[in-house]
């Protein structure tokens, strides 16, 4: 039993005639006439008489036509909801975002986001991307900020931009800029602790399994790693967004082709507020350089 079935069988209600149902239906006359049968198949019995003419409900062929008539009214109903949700902003949602993106993006894009929506309460917090995913599958966040692929089905990716690493650290024999074959396997290299997305980018880059330094420190935070780059040598790849405002002699580009990471915004793909992605979308990339790939694109889900 579809919902085209229930369309047809109250157009043939109207009508009273096939050929006229058909042509208000937009489809062929063996179309819908075959339809209605096999949905006749379904409920086990004739809801039309096609012995008179013009042709008219049986008993509970009235039945059925009424209950489809209130089945098609709620569907109606429940379009109109989600098309009117879909650009409501007004609320408290929840959003997650991976610490080594959230420091660069968060203090630039949440104040103009409030200032533009007043009444939309974004509540953020920082955690992991494993704990981004489950989250958002579960219903436990409205919206994820990591870095993607994710290969997750239950998931919707809305790109936001590419953000290319650098290098840095000691810059002893090395050009203006480097090549990813400059640090594949190249000694004394700093990561971040185990569970971080960004780690196992670095670690993959570098062709890397672990640190080579005598020194084992673990750290969450990007900028730990920079001192401690400063303090023993060594080196460490880092996101382009954390070099905004320095001046340091320690950065050094990439040459082509850069190694880069995809930052997306990810909800359920039953999330419905298109309107808050959107939002948000805008006033992070207002916020990123134009030196970046950025996604400017409005990418809604179409919602029938």
């Amino acid at each position: 039993m579809t919902l085209q079935q229930l369309q047809y069988i109250i157009a043939l209600d109207d009508s009273r005639h096939f050929v006229t149902a058909a042509q208000k239906c937009f489809v062929t006359q063996p179309t819908i006439t075959l339809q209605v049968k096999k949905l006749e198949e379904v409920v086990g019995f004739q809801i039309f008489d096609r012995s008179t003419s013009p042709l008219t409900p049986t008993p509970m062929g009235v039945v059925v036509i009424s209950k489809a008539r209130n089945v098609l009214r709620e569907v109606a109903q429940l379009k109109e909801f989600v098309n009117n949700e879909k650009d409501n902003l007004t609320g408290t949602f929840k959003v997650g975002i991976i610490p080594t993106v959230a420091p660069y993006i968060v203090p630039k894009f949440a104040g103009h986001f409030l200032e533009k929506y007043p009444d939309t309460i974004l509540d953020i917090e920082e955690i992991s991307s494993e704990a981004i995913i489950e989250a958002v599958k579960t219903n436990q966040i409205d919206i994820g900020i990591l870095v993607t692929p994710l290969e997750e089905s239950a998931l919707r990716e809305i790109p936001l931009y590419e953000e290319p690493f650098v290098y840095y650290g000691d810059k002893a024999g090395m050009q203006d800029t480097v090549s990813i074959a400059d640090v594949e396997n190249k000694k004394g290299l700093w990561l971040l602790n185990s569970g971080h997305c960004f780690r196992n980018q670095v670690l993959n880059i570098c062709n890397a399994t672990a640190e080579t330094n005598n020194i084992r420190f673990r750290s969450g935070s990007i900028e730990t790693i920079m001192h401690m780059v400063d303090a023993y040598g060594g080196f460490s790849l880092i996101p382009k967004l954390v070099c905004n405002g320095l001046t340091d002699d320690k950065i050094i580009p990439f040459k082509e082709p850069k190694p880069i990471r995809e930052v997306s915004l990810v909800a359920h793909k039953g999330f419905v507020k298109e309107g808050l992605l959107d939002a948000i979308r805008k006033e992070i990339l207002a916020v990123i350089p134009n030196a970046f790939k950025k996604n400017n694109k409005t990418m809604r889900m179409k919602w029938r």
